[in-house]
């Protein structure tokens, strides 16, 4: 055996660099534009009237279906390949930005919007991490934490650019510039991804080949386990169930700490950077915790990520002033924005390789698109009922602690190992053990 290599490589960087510039650029544009959300509550209440209320339930059909989106998209991408479905996401992101130019009433926003601009672009979330587990053997984490930091620049940066484009060309104008150089950006990139690297000839960087190239035209390599035996792991369910409760916990916080700044007397401009500088302090976890579950597994990753992001809750019962409330977004941030890195590298830990990894992220992000619909509703439900914000700053405190008894139940993984059965030998329950 010798050096990872096949046909593309000789002479040239290995072809995974190529899909993982891909997929930065895939990334970065899709959570643009998905979470440019909250400039364009202000100047469609201006246009059209619509109150606040109304059109953020674009918000949540967002979250609600893309559910059915992520789950589907997980199944056929493990059928078909992942750049046929990245096509499809890319298609509908596409006409979701052209169409969302083109409405006049309220249910157009939620179809447009809501339904294809963003449902479609979270299935980048559940394709592009399985599909750079595909093409790295050593430095999957690495290339995980780029693409998920580079959504969070993307989040940093669209919304300015889009508010920008809405004032100064007009709402139609914007979301058709916008749709032109969004489309043009993930149409090039989905040309140039490829699903696994037998289509190039060569092998996952950092692994071994074989005496032989890859054959590229042959059938994928049997998976270790079934979806079916998957399910039957409890380490599926806890897995999922982490997803939920961290998203509840950090949905209240992002939905509702500008209102909670605004009413403890922060001027509107400075209460909305809170925001921004979460996002920004976001890119230090999103970087860290793949790595950090690459070397160390899930379970301590994951201990790890939630008290990150849970014990500065806290800080917001005292926080009244500016400064108190960015120092509680510089802290929240890396724990917060590390949560969703690790789930695919802890997958395959747990699973294989060859498992089906894009389903088992389907079904994770489907619980974590159900926690952040919860979590939006809840926090402002807590408010309404009490008269105070103290009541859901509580519940994402809990949500996100309780977190930590799926964590304890994970099973332990040790380097250069699957943790559970392959098939053929019976699926193993996942439970806790070190």
């Amino acid at each position: 055996m010798a050096a990872a290599a096949g046909t593309w490589g000789k002479g040239r960087p290995h072809y995974a660099w190529v899909v993982l510039a891909c997929a930065i650029a895939i990334g970065a544009v899709s959570s643009g534009v998905r979470m440019s959300f909250g400039v364009l509550i202000d100047p469609l209440a201006e246009q059209y009237g619509w109150s606040r209320g109304a059109i953020s339930g674009a918000s949540s059909v967002m979250f609600l279906s893309s559910i059915p989106l992520l789950l589907g998209a997980g199944l056929m991408a493990d059928r078909m390949g992942a750049r046929r479905i990245c096509l499809v996401a890319a298609t509908g992101t596409a006409t979701g930005m052209f169409l969302t130019g083109t409405m006049t009433h309220l249910w157009q926003f939620y179809l447009y919007y809501g339904f294809l601009l963003g449902g479609f672009a979270m299935i980048f979330v559940v394709v592009l991490p399985v599909l750079l587990m595909r093409w790295f053997h050593r430095r999957a984490g690495l290339a995980l934490g780029l693409v998920w930091a580079a959504m969070a620049v993307g989040a940093m940066t669209a919304p300015p650019i889009l508010r920008w484009l809405i004032s100064s060309a007009g709402w139609r104008q914007a979301f058709f510039l916008t749709g032109i150089a969004a489309s043009a950006v993930m149409f090039v990139a989905v040309f140039f991804l490829r699903g696994h690297p037998r289509e190039v000839g060569t092998v996952p960087y950092g692994a071994m080949a074989r005496t032989s190239a890859p054959d590229a035209e042959g059938p994928p390599p049997r998976p270790t386990l079934t979806l079916g035996q998957v399910r039957r792991t409890s380490a599926f369910w806890h897995l999922i169930n982490l997803h939920f409760l961290g998203c509840v916990g950090h949905s209240i916080i992002l939905v509702h700490v500008v209102s909670m700044a605004i009413r403890a007397g922060v001027p509107g401009l400075t209460a909305a950077g809170v925001l921004s500088a979460m996002a920004g302090a976001s890119i230090a976890g999103r970087l860290a915790s793949p790595m950090v579950a690459e070397r160390l597994g899930g379970r301590k990753t994951f201990a790890l990520v939630f008290l990150l992001q849970g014990l500065p809750v806290f800080l917001l019962f005292w926080a009244d002033l500016p400064w108190q409330f960015y120092l509680f977004a510089l802290v929240f941030g890396p724990g917060y924005g590390g949560e969703t890195p690790p789930f695919p590298v802890v997958s395959r830990q747990y699973y294989g390789a060859n498992s089906p990894l894009n389903s088992i992220n389907g079904w994770q992000l489907a619980g974590a698109q159900v926690g952040m619909a919860l979590g939006a509703w809840l926090g402002g439900a807590l408010f309404d009922l009490t008269g105070t914000y103290a009541w859901s700053i509580a519940a994402a405190a809990i949500f996100t602690l309780a977190g930590l008894w799926s964590v304890r139940a994970l099973p332990t993984h040790r380097p250069g190992e699957v943790v559970l059965a392959p098939a053929g030998r019976g699926a193993a329950r996942g439970g806790a053990g070190d």
